[in-house]
């Protein structure tokens, strides 16, 4: 089984992963792990793999016979949408995303919640931003994937989600 989890961001990927992974015993991977390493030394507290090096974890990735994928529906991943048994696109309304969002950032700063990258000023405006960019068609997502609609699956609030996992366990 093969299931890509696209939204936008704090729109709930990683924790519908977490918890498919869980119930269905099949590993997961956030896709921010495959572009980005961390790098103390670096202000943003990581930095961007090199494209091959990228490249060779994700389609290491594709090899696999069962996974689980979750990220925002970058470019580069395409082959993942192409493989995958199930797309779920997390369509979250933009009011809770952002507030997840703001949420998630102060917890960061407070230490209270890890992250792979510094949460500076710059990433919370950041995050908004892409949070917009997706309100907006901007990011392209909804148009990529709609070559896939008929593995598509849209799951707007809690009560999709937990009728969605009811399906598989």
């Amino acid at each position: 089984m093969k299931i890509y989890i696209v939204g936008a961001v704090s729109s709930g990927k990683s924790t519908l992963a977490k918890k498919l992974s869980n119930g269905l015993k099949i590993s997961y991977k956030s896709l921010d792990e495959v572009v980005h390493i961390p790098d103390k030394s670096n202000c943003s507290g990581n930095k961007k793999r090199e494209t091959k090096e990228r490249d060779e974890i994700f389609y290491s990735i594709m090899q696999q016979k069962d996974w689980i994928i979750e990220d925002t529906g970058r470019p580069c991943f395409e082959e993942g949408l192409k493989q995958a048994d199930t797309i779920v696109l997390l369509e979250i309304s933009s009011i809770i995303r952002n507030y997840r969002i703001i949420k998630r950032w102060v917890k960061q700063r407070l230490g209270i919640e890890k992250c792979i990258y510094n949460p500076r000023y710059e990433m919370l405006k950041s995050m908004l931003k892409w949070s917009k960019d997706y309100d907006t068609g901007k990011d392209d997502l909804k148009a990529r994937i709609s070559r896939f609609q008929e593995k598509v699956v849209v799951l707007t609030n809690s009560k999709d989600i937990k009728a969605f996992m009811h399906k598989y366990f």
